[in-house]
């Protein structure tokens, strides 16, 4: 992947960014989602509304900041890395959607990812909202899948068995800690159900 010169402006814009996101995720933490502002998130950030806007449409946008990238990232994972043609072998599509993730997954830290999973479960808007990005991410994989070779079906009909793993690991787990053991168990239940 081709990565623009690493100039002062980028790491600047960078910062910012980081700083906007960490701000609103402490205030998240401290007074729930609903409650917060994105005026409050620019005072603790120490940025102006106008720099904000810069980064983030909205407060639900710095929540889910890093999922945008990381599906770009998983995606361009399956397009190097797929060996062999995918064609109808669902196993080796969902196979190669799980090394993908593991690979380009730039996880939360577990304050910010603890956060998430909280407010997923306190809000049902923020959760239709990340459900929907799922899918969006869902449909961006099996693109990829198809332009590797993979049968549309097999393409489509594996992530969303990835997705599905991914979002039963969520849900059985009480931190953010316990999800990569949750997600080894899932995959582990679809790999006896192809025996």
């Amino acid at each position: 992947m081709h990565h623009p010169p690493d100039t002062l402006h980028a790491r600047k814009r960078r910062k910012a960014r980081a700083l906007i996101v960490s701000a609103a995720f402490q205030l998240f933490a401290e007074h729930g989602f609903d409650n917060v502002t994105v005026a409050e998130i620019a005072e603790r950030a120490e940025v102006g509304r106008t720099t904000f806007f810069r980064y983030f449409g909205d407060k639900q946008q710095v929540l889910f900041a890093d999922d945008a990238d990381e599906a770009d990232r998983v995606c361009a994972h399956v397009r190097e890395k797929a060996s062999a043609p995918v064609a109808d072998d669902l196993g080796a599509a969902v196979a190669l959607l799980r090394e993908a993730g593991a690979q380009a997954h730039v996880a939360l830290s577990p304050d910010h990812a603890a956060v998430l999973m909280r407010l997923l479960r306190e809000s049902d808007d923020l959760r239709s909202r990340y459900l929907l990005m799922r899918q969006c991410r869902a449909d961006k994989l099996a693109n990829a899948l198809m332009e590797v070779g993979a049968a549309e079906a097999v393409a489509v009909l594996a992530a969303h068995v990835a997705m599905a793993c991914e979002l039963t690991a969520m849900r059985l787990s009480e931190g953010p800690e316990a999800v990569p053991v949750r997600l080894d168990e899932a995959h582990g239940l679809l790999a006896a159900l192809e025996r």
